[in-house]
């Protein structure tokens, strides 16, 4: 083939790629359909830290990044999801590397701004975690180092800038308080409903990893960023969740700011033109932020993990339906879970004082559980309720579900009676 044949089919793909990825960054249903995707690069289950991941990827153009840690045992697919995740994007805007060394990060070339520094294991030791620390709040770094020159010793500084996504994972349930305040935490699947998924995958044989439109996703979202104007007019409602949420809480202060970083994104990912005008966050961007982020910010500002949030919610669902304490049979059939998984969360969620057993004399393995009074339900306002008293918004909001790409409505609740 002569070399004009190459460059003509050269450029033929290229303008194909390039309609696709235009037609996929104006379908409604891209959040979702990009979350199928990641499961089409070999992720089993894990469909809301799929969406997290991405959209926080997304974040890398907003003025504030979302950094996000995923959490988990060894061998709970924590690195697979993240390197699933990170393929949907430009390979020349994501950094891997399997950790830092002490300076590695102020010594590295090029900007960070814009980028997706994906780190394989957390923990790195003092200096590089210092390091992260610093390009995260500020970004910006600096070192003085000396080094000799002939015989003459010399002083020299190095300097590296720009605000990064950083994704990374640990094996750690804890980490320094003031490290963790600056990522979003997450938890790898561990239910023995996971556990399921994934071997019934692997004794199906080998899976399809499916990369042929890879090329298509990575255009797209790298057409998904921030313009000058866009997100500097804030809807009057977002107030009036600013005002509702936990803000006893002192983290509170860096989870909004990263809550609507996503916001920002999932509005970057809504489909259609922008018709001339800055984008900014609307009511059905919050639907979905809702639908997405909920449980996970509301298990990060109370320390649990997500699932003792689910567990919490299910028994105060059963407490006020059934005007009493639940039995664990009730919660593992509101929930779908066997008791046992239903048993390991309540001890833990016991010990936090998210939950308490029934006072009384039964004994422990049969005590009902009751949610506390004392517990903070979550972290944002339910949308039905925040439709309800910002009766500017409309009386029906339609959105696409992030989780299966239907339509759904909100409509306000009606406020309770207090007769």
């Amino acid at each position: 083939m002569s070399r004009e044949r190459r460059k003509v089919r050269s450029g033929e793909q290229e303008s194909n790629i390039e309609g696709k990825a235009l037609q996929l960054t104006k379908d409604p249903q891209l959040l979702y359909k990009a979350g199928q995707k990641v499961g089409r690069l070999g992720v089993v289950g894990e469909e809301r830290n799929r969406l997290v991941l991405i959209l926080a990827g997304i974040t890398r153009t907003t003025s504030q990044p979302a950094s996000v840690l995923v959490k988990g045992e060894t061998s709970s697919g924590k690195t697979t999801l993240v390197k699933a995740s990170v393929k949907l994007f430009p390979p020349a805007s994501v950094i891997e590397r399997a950790g830092l060394s002490g300076k590695a990060l102020v010594h590295g070339e090029g900007s960070l701004a814009q980028k997706i520094l994906f780190l394989n294991e957390y923990r790195c030791g003092k200096d590089s975690q210092l390091l992260l620390r610093l390009i995260q709040s500020d970004g910006a770094i600096k070192h003085e180092f000396t080094t000799l020159r002939g015989v003459e010793r010399v002083t020299q500084l190095v300097e590296r800038v720009g605000l990064p996504v950083v994704m990374t994972t640990t094996t750690d349930p804890k980490v320094y308080p003031d490290d963790e305040t600056r990522f979003l935490s997450v938890w790898a699947d561990e239910s023995a409903k996971q556990n399921l998924a994934i071997v019934v995958a692997r004794a199906a044989g080998p899976g399809m990893i499916d990369e042929r439109d890879l090329p298509v996703w990575q255009r797209a979202t790298s057409l998904l960023k921030c313009q000058d104007g866009d997100f500097r007019s804030p809807p009057s409602w977002i107030r009036y969740v600013a005002e509702n949420l936990p803000l006893a809480k002192v983290r509170v202060r860096r989870d909004w700011d990263r809550f609507l970083s996503f916001c920002s994104a999932i509005a970057l990912c809504r489909g259609g033109k922008r018709l001339g005008r800055p984008l900014d966050i609307t009511f059905p961007d919050y639907c979905v932020a809702y639908r997405i982020f909920e449980p996970v910010f509301a298990s990060t500002i109370r320390g649990v993990r997500t699932q003792e949030v689910d567990l919490s919610n299910a028994v105060a669902k059963l407490n006020t339906r059934l005007r009493r304490a639940a039995t664990v049979q009730e919660v593992a059939d509101e929930l779908g879970w066997k008791e046992s998984l239903v048993y390991k969360y309540a001890k833990n969620a016991v010990q936090r004082r998210v939950l308490e057993y029934e006072p009384g004399a039964r004994e422990k393995n049969v005590k009902r559980l009751m949610a506390r009074l004392d517990a903070n339900e979550g972290f944002l306002p339910k949308p039905a309720v925040v439709l309800r008293e910002n009766p500017e918004i409309g009386k029906e909001v339609e959105y696409v579900d992030p989780f299966t790409g239907q339509a759904m409505f909100i409509t306000p609740t009606k406020r309770a009676s207090t007769a």
